[in-house]
């Protein structure tokens, strides 16, 4: 009997031993787990922690997509679908959210590439290359894998809101007038020129040119939000409306830090500037038939928002501290906000895809591509 107490104390003893082992062991194992710091360690390190709400949260919990540096987003032509550049490179790639897979369109390595501006049908891209002389800009058409190349002179363009037509602002030399009736001895030869800007309309693939204006001003900026509603934006000038048969009107002066971004409907307009010699950008929205302005009592700029499909709803990443943005769903009617997201990074740009069933970012740091699912 006293054999057998003697052996159950010993059995309870190493149990227990064996126990706190186990438990001391485990605490060892996760405190000495590396730590990189990075986005992905934050949203893991989230995950972990929250599996009890796990699905309450899921719609909030960024993805990383591409591992790559990313440049010049576009919703793909099915839809469920991104296409993106590689920063430098130039290959293209899509990813498919319903497969949530990358997928490789183009592995060709295009030399100097900055960007490409995308058609509104996704078959037909502009891309700008550096050159010598400033940008240079090639169409590529995707039905026919031809790339031409644009007027040398090109400083800015746009496709049309249907994809079918693009404008472009191009500097061309003209003969000046002196004001000399002699030539001067140290005067170049030749009659002298000075360089006049010209808003044209072609064909995507720069063919059957049209001149609508000329105009002295330089440094024009071109979008093109709405059929007959080309917009030229110049920082000393302000924001002015071209219609296709060269009439310009002006639609808002010059502002300090003046960014825009137009609605898909092209009927309202979002932006930001230095507002009453304020320190920061404010964002406001401008109705285009009325040319009301409202302001929406947010801090912001509109590079890094996006409208959705309804006209009325935006989604802006705003600063929550020098290093990390927050993202917030804004109705431009009412001026309420919704946090849909905190990334705790800086972000550099946000995109909705073509469904709105994802909110899509490049980090500041790192301009790698995320995506958050914000509906079903």
């Amino acid at each position: 009997m006293k054999k057998f107490s003697l052996f159950l104390i010993l059995s309870l003893s190493l149990t227990a031993f064996l126990i706190g082992y186990l438990l001391i062991g485990e605490d060892l194992i996760t405190s000495s787990k590396s730590k990189t710091g990075t986005i992905l360690d934050k949203f893991e390190e989230q995950t972990t922690n929250n599996d009890a709400t796990s699905t309450e949260n899921e719609s909030s919990m960024p993805f990383l997509l591409t591992s790559k540096k990313v440049v010049s987003l576009a919703g793909s032509r099915d839809k469920n679908s991104v296409f993106y550049y590689e920063k430098g490179t130039g290959k293209l790639f899509e990813f498919n959210f319903d497969e949530k897979m990358e997928k490789n369109i183009s592995d060709t390595i295009l030399p100097n590439f900055i960007s490409g501006a995308w058609s509104a049908t996704r078959k037909e891209v502009i891309q700008s290359f550096y050159s010598q002389s400033g940008q240079d800009y090639r169409h590529y058409s995707f039905s026919t894998s031809k790339t031409t190349r644009l007027n040398p002179n090109i400083h800015s363009l746009a496709f049309s809101s249907g994809g079918n037509t693009i404008a472009y602002y191009y500097l061309e030399e003209e003969p000046a007038d002196s004001g000399q009736s002699e030539l001067s001895e140290n005067a170049p030869v030749g009659p002298p020129t000075e360089q006049v800007g010209k808003i044209v309309i072609a064909q995507t693939d720069g063919q059957y040119p049209k001149k609508i204006l000329d105009t002295r001003i330089k440094d024009l900026e071109i979008s093109w939000p709405a059929k007959n509603q080309i917009v030229l934006k110049t920082v000393d000038s302000g924001i002015y409306i071209l219609t296709e048969e060269g009439k310009l009107t002006k639609f808002m002066g010059p502002m300090g830090l003046l960014q825009e971004k137009w609605s898909q409907s092209g009927k309202k307009m979002l932006f930001s500037a230095l507002i009453d010699e304020g320190t920061k950008p404010a964002i406001w929205v401008k109705d285009f038939e009325t040319r009301e302005e409202k302001p929406l009592n947010t801090a912001g700029s509109v590079d890094k928002c996006v409208w959705s499909v309804d006209d009325i709803n935006i989604i802006c990443a705003l600063v929550k501290s020098p290093s990390i943005d927050e993202l917030y769903e804004i109705n431009t009617v009412t001026g309420s906000k919704k946090l849909i997201a905190e990334p705790e990074v800086s972000i550099k740009e946000v995109m909705l895809s073509e469904t709105e069933g994802y909110l899509l970012f490049v980090g500041a740091s790192d301009q790698k591509l995320y995506g958050i699912k914000i509906s079903d």
